[in-house]
């Protein structure tokens, strides 16, 4: 697949996913998927580790359920060949407590005719999970004086 059409295809990818156009993201799915999220479940209530379209489509469900995109703007993109990096400023809202939350997230993408093999998403665990439960979470120190 050419650079400018895959960059395209990931523009298009993400506008449809914050609309909640789910169909067009599902479409794009290879059935054999790999996708890690790497961040803390209790930040994200979904398994950091899914293999399969239908595993996968069930876990986004479930984010929708506890979240609604307030805003998801794509800062940074690099493609080569069939993989694409990219970077976000994501802002939710918690459905059930109205609190927002604002982060970063890199996601990596593998595909193959057209289709994502896989998926990597990397985001700042503690300071999601700090703001998912509204407070400041005691990290001990790992380096002791």
């Amino acid at each position: 697949m050419p650079t400018q059409v895959l960059r395209q295809l990931l523009i298009t990818a993400y506008d449809a996913y914050d609309q909640g156009l789910r169909g067009f993201v599902a479409e794009l799915f290879d059935d054999d998927i790999e996708w890690t999220m790497h961040c803390p479940q209790e930040a994200l209530p979904i398994p950091n580790r899914l293999r399969g379209k239908v595993a996968v489509l069930e876990a986004l469900k479930r984010i929708d359920e506890v979240v609604e995109i307030v805003r998801n703007e794509l800062v940074f993109m690099a493609v080569d060949g069939e993989t694409a990096a990219v970077i976000c400023d994501r802002t939710l809202r918690q459905r059930a407590t109205g609190r927002i939350m604002r982060y970063k997230i890199a996601a990596f993408h593998r595909f193959r005719d057209g289709r994502i093999i896989e998926y990597q998403g990397f985001a700042d665990g503690i300071d999601i999970l700090q703001q998912t439960l509204g407070r400041e979470v005691e990290i001990p120190a790992a380096y002791p004086s």
